[in-house]
């Protein structure tokens, strides 16, 4: 995708303590890509991860395509920052999980594994750390191929001593490792705990520590006692192994990137050529909003990659679908960013419930957990609980009540 000039904000399909993402598309190109937008006045994290996904280059990192500012979309006429990436249309491996069904098999978790080995090994090179390695933080894109993103924690190991007292620790309380946990370093070994706990989330669907409901609890936990998270049982021996070395807690003896990708693992799978049978099947990369991957069908016997005509696509639907579609994916939901037009409408859509309980910075746009500490005093963790009960009049359950007393005393169906 060349340089971004005038473009529309479409659907929100991503929230985070300060950022929004939405999709957006190229008014020139026609062009589909992802745009992560937070307030100017927010902007010195988004403005980092701008740089320095802008200094990286690799096939296993999500690319950053542009940046620039426009108006607010709440429309109180103040100015976002925006961050411009590639659109990865098979989301996340959160969202690839629960495609599975809860939990993936392990040649799809060999390959995605690999494939975010190669992204760590390459990140890592450049003196980067990335410090919220998850399954949130991998997209997967139209070729299957498993891209990290996500980089509002990352640090530069070179202007920031990792391996120093007093360092701001970031990440996700459950995926951190034991001296990240107890605020001691955050480097590139922390990176391969959490990934090792990637692969748990993967095999799994749920957490490192599932006896842990509490992240602090799992915290103290980590930090301070000598357990590690435990390999599923129905993994393989090799798939142990790897984890076993994932899971050191001495960072010193911990395992590196390269070194893991020679890991038998890992490397099986990217001699089999099978693995990559993993791929966004009937899938292409967007070029407008009718190529969004919400009309293309998921299932299909061929391994050729096929782009369906919108007709054809709206015909299958109709026939049904495993899925119900969501039909307030219009061109209502889209807004003229830069030289729009006064008639464009402004919809933005509301955030879906989140029934989690987050933790994250109040600056940080992508940061699920900080602690404070060297010149950061003062500035700690806030903790967030959204539910949404369902309720109903005690009145109206029990007119429902008398209703059916009342039927069943007359004889009626």
């Amino acid at each position: 995708m060349g340089a971004i000039g005038e473009w529309r904000r479409g659907p929100v399909i991503g929230r985070g303590a300060t950022a929004t993402v939405s999709i957006a598309t190229d008014r020139r190109t026609g062009g589909v890509f992802a745009v992560k937008s937070v307030d100017v006045a927010r902007a010195g994290a988004l403005r980092r991860e701008q740089g320095m996904l802008s200094a990286l280059a690799s096939p296993f990192v999500v690319p950053c395509v542009g940046s620039g500012v426009s108006a607010a979309v709440d429309g109180s006429g103040g100015a976002c920052y925006d961050l411009f990436l590639e659109y990865a249309p098979g989301g996340s491996l959160a969202d690839e999980i629960k495609r599975c069904g809860g939990r993936c098999e392990e040649p799809l978790i060999r390959s995605r594994v690999g494939d975010v080995l190669r992204g760590l090994a390459y990140v890592h090179a450049a003196g980067i750390a990335h410090c919220d390695v998850k399954g949130r933080n991998v997209l997967v894109g139209a070729d299957g191929r498993a891209m990290l993103a996500d980089f509002g924690c990352a640090r530069w190991m070179a202007a920031e001593d990792c391996n120093a007292g007093g360092v701001t620790i970031r990440g996700t309380p459950m995926f951190l490792a034991p001296e990240a946990a107890r605020g001691e370093a955050q480097g590139t070994a922390a990176d391969i705990w959490a990934l090792g706990c990637t692969v748990i989330e993967m095999a799994t669907g749920g957490a490192p520590w599932p006896r842990f409901a509490d992240p602090v609890a799992a915290l103290h936990h980590v930090a301070h006692s000598v357990d590690v998270p435990e390999s599923p049982a129905w993994f393989s021996a090799e798939g142990k192994d790897f984890l076993a070395r994932c899971l050191i807690r001495d960072p010193a003896k911990r395992w590196t990137a390269e070194q893991l990708l020679e890991h038998p693992f890992v490397a099986s799978a990217a001699s089999d050529s099978t693995s990559k049978a993993v791929q966004i099947e009937q899938r292409v990369s967007p070029k407008s909003i009718l190529d969004q991957c919400l009309w293309e069908s998921t299932s299909t016997d061929s391994d050729t990659t096929v782009a369906l005509a919108p007709a054809d696509r709206l015909r299958a639907l109709s026939a049904g679908a495993s899925v119900a579609p969501d039909w307030t994916w219009s061109m209502d939901d889209w807004i003229a960013v830069c030289g729009g037009r006064a008639d464009d409408h402004d919809t933005t859509p509301s955030p879906q419930p989140d029934t989690t309980t987050s933790f994250f910075r109040g600056d940080e746009a992508s940061s699920d957990l900080v602690f404070p500490g060297g010149g950061e005093t003062g500035r700690g963790a806030v903790a967030v609980e959204a539910t949404v009960p369902l309720m109903a009049k005690s009145s109206e359950i029990t007119g429902v009540e008398r209703s059916i007393e009342s039927r069943v005393a007359s004889g009626s169906g």
